[in-house]
């Protein structure tokens, strides 16, 4: 029996492939096609992709249908730059607030990546070192934190994924730990300057592109829950 699916449902599976660098830049989202993944009409999946749109993850180009978005150079210096200026106010804001305490949440989450670690999932570690920064966001409760790290967090994976980041140097997997150790012993000035050397490694690894394959199988893809791969596995960065 086939679930129907909301156009939440559509949404929230789109964006975690693109998130996740199953979808890469420059792929072509044929309505038609996508519809048939989701056993859902063109008119609600046109819908989802306008909101896609409307968060700059998708680019939407007259008579030529919408794409994965193909960040420019400036696109991502324009990321990274609001990136450093909203996430130094999150892990200071946290640092001042959860001081002295464990943070459960995070604790989890990093717990999670290095299980992905471990058993060398290359993509749970890729979704899940991108959501550490959203993780951080949540446990602000602050709404527009959430929002904006979660569409800046999607921007920087297709950054990534069209510039082959070499992300097993430019990202430590102490660091992540690190911000947080920051955050729980208070120090809020450590964590802002920990997060901003985070970030800045993160950036320093982006390379020029390489060629990206626009052949896509969509029911592969979301046929089954939204779960596969089918293009080459890429060095994965926060």
């Amino acid at each position: 029996m086939t679930v129907k699916l909301t156009n939440q449902d559509i949404y929230d599976r789109i964006y975690a492939a693109i998130s996740e660098r199953r979808l890469l830049p420059g792929t072509k989202l044929s309505e038609e096609r996508l519809a048939q993944a989701f056993h859902a009409s063109r008119t609600r999946v046109r819908e989802v992709l306008l909101r896609l749109s409307q968060e700059l993850i998708v680019e939407a180009h007259p008579n030529r249908g919408a794409f994965v978005a193909s960040p420019t150079q400036e696109d991502m210096h324009h990321v990274f730059a609001v990136r450093r200026a909203l996430e130094r106010a999150v892990a200071a804001e946290l640092a001042d607030r959860y001081g002295g305490r464990t943070i459960a949440l995070l604790r989890g989450h990093l717990d999670s990546e290095a299980r992905a670690r471990a058993t060398g999932d290359g993509p749970a570690l890729a979704r899940l070192t991108g959501h550490f920064h959203v993780r951080l966001a949540e446990t602000t409760g602050n709404r527009i934190y959430t929002e904006d790290l979660r569409r800046l967090v999607a921007l920087t994976g297709l950054i990534i994924a069209q510039y082959d980041a070499h992300a097993i140097s430019a990202c430590p997997e102490h660091e992540q730990e690190d911000i947080v150790k920051a955050i729980e012993a208070g120090d809020a000035k450590r964590a802002e300057r920990l997060m901003l050397l985070h970030l800045a490694h993160v950036e320093q690894g982006i390379q020029p592109p390489g060629s990206v394959s626009n052949e896509v199988n969509f029911e592969r893809i979301f046929g089954s829950g939204g779960e596969g791969e089918t293009t080459p596995k890429r060095r994965r960065g926060g």
